[in-house]
């Protein structure tokens, strides 16, 4: 299956108006591996007089040399050059060009004096000139510690583009045979991650999909999540151990530790390392009281969820083809439910900036204390008024979803969110919705998922 290159549209954008100002511009582009950052520069630099170099973990002796007489067969020219300085005074002559520098990290871990190298590149040679200079990179601590204060590189950047995994209305757009049930499906395996989309084809189902691309040694998913700790980290297993505990639902520092027999004393770096990593993230309510008390750490996107779930705990399995997909079938579905949470979390953002719902809101999440806990709560912090949402990945009847409801009021009545509360809810499908509508409840199945893609 042959896939276009999906809604970087906005980032494209971004990075042709920097191009037409026809002066110098340093940016920096940055997110964890297989998000498009590549992808995104490629398409960005079509027809357009630039040079792309992707960096290595080698001796910077090795990569001056390499570099220069990449460029040199690049544009057909003879350029000698004994350290980087020299190298850019020469590009710094060849008028509008786009230079491309991927996997920079790489360079700064060899060299830690790479900063200060390319602070005088750009302060003495590249400002005045014509050429856009653009840094890639994968580690997200390195790239975002460019930025910093104390960094010889803070304040050269004209601009700086951090890239996430695509949401998930974004999947009907390589996957337009796919129903909205296959494609939760498909977002709950491979999330919104531009490199893993093109190994799903719609002419097949997504549990074939799934058997294909998981269950088969050979696979690339099949053993990616481990590759990627496995370059990124010096022990990959202790890491490892750490997002199979959080996966489980150990998400406190106590219980992570008595899991994983880290001590707790030295966890925080390690689950640090893991957030700069965007591999996992530390969630708290969405009302800020309780902020302090009740954070809690969570894998951040569905493919590890689900390799961690459902493919690393049965490799031996797998390596004998002892064990397929259809072994999970009933434990995916019920994994479901904690995706399409998240897939109802975006499907009430696109409703909220198109302005279909009787109130806006300004921030949504989870909520919980140590009595009670609500899918999605929606709050306006500028008028105290709250949308609070059940989210079932189930088929309702009016009499089950009004009894969801009624219990929703309840945990709202006690929790006291919001001024003004709206209730509602989101499933699979639910029968009776308009008439729940007419009540005052806000209710929502995936047959309305079509109108948020409009």
């Amino acid at each position: 299956m042959v896939l276009k290159f999906i809604d970087r549209d906005d980032e494209l954008k971004a990075l042709e108006g920097l191009y037409s100002q026809g002066k110098a511009q340093f940016v920096l582009i940055y997110g964890r591996r297989r998000i498009g950052k590549t992808e995104l520069v490629k398409r960005f630099i079509e027809g357009k007089k630039s040079f792309y170099f992707l960096a290595r973990k080698e001796p910077m002796e090795l990569e001056l040399e390499r570099i220069v007489r990449s460029f040199n067969r690049r544009f057909n020219v003879f350029i000698e050059a004994r350290n980087l300085e020299e190298f850019f005074e020469e590009v710094a002559n060849f008028g509008r060009l786009v230079f491309v520098i991927d996997e920079f990290p790489y360079w700064v871990e060899e060299d830690r004096s790479i900063p200060s190298t390319f602070q005088y590149i750009w302060d003495e040679i590249l400002r005045e000139s014509q050429v856009m200079l653009i840094l890639l990179g994968s580690s997200i601590s390195t790239m975002e510690g460019l930025m910093s204060y104390k960094n010889p590189l803070y304040g050269r950047r004209t601009a700086q583009l951090k890239l996430s995994a695509l949401g998930f209305f974004h999947l009907r757009d390589a996957f337009s045979r796919y129903s909205w049930e296959e494609l939760v499906k498909v977002y709950g395996t491979i999330d919104g991650i531009p490199a893993y989309i093109q190994y799903f084809d719609d002419s097949l189902s997504v549990e074939e999909n799934i058997e294909r691309n998981f269950y088969r040694r050979v696979s690339v998913l099949y053993e990616d999540a481990e590759r990627l700790l496995k370059d990124e980290l010096r022990e990959p297993i202790t890491y490892l151990n750490i997002l199979k505990a959080i996966n489980d639902g150990k998400t406190k520092l106590t219980e992570i530790a008595n899991e994983t027999k880290v001590a707790v004393t030295n966890l925080p770096k390690y689950l640090k390392t893991l957030e700069t990593l965007d591999l996992v993230y530390r969630e708290f309510p969405v009302t800020v009281r309780e902020r302090k008390r009740f954070g809690v750490y969570r894998v951040r996107d569905f493919y590890y969820r689900f390799w961690l779930r459902f493919v690393y705990p049965y490799r031996d399995d797998i390596e004998i083809g002892a064990i397929r997909f259809e072994d999970f079938r009933d434990d995916f579905n019920k994994y479901l439910g904690e995706v399409f949470e998240s897939v109802a979390r975006e499907f009430l953002i696109r409703l909220n900036s198109k302005n279909e719902l009787p109130f806006r809101f300004t921030k949504i999440g989870r909520w919980w204390d140590r009595r009670e806990e609500i899918d999605l709560v929606a709050l306006n912090s500028l008028n105290g008024e709250a949308g609070l949402f059940e989210v079932k990945w189930k088929e309702l009847s009016r009499r089950g979803a009004l009894k969801v409801l009624r219990t929703l009021e309840e945990k709202g009545e006690k929790a006291d969110l919001g001024k003004r509360r709206y209730y509602g809810m989101i499933a699979k499908r639910v029968e009776g919705k308009e008439e729940l509508r007419k009540e005052g409840y806000l209710v929502f199945d995936l047959k309305d998922f079509g109108g948020a893609t409009r």
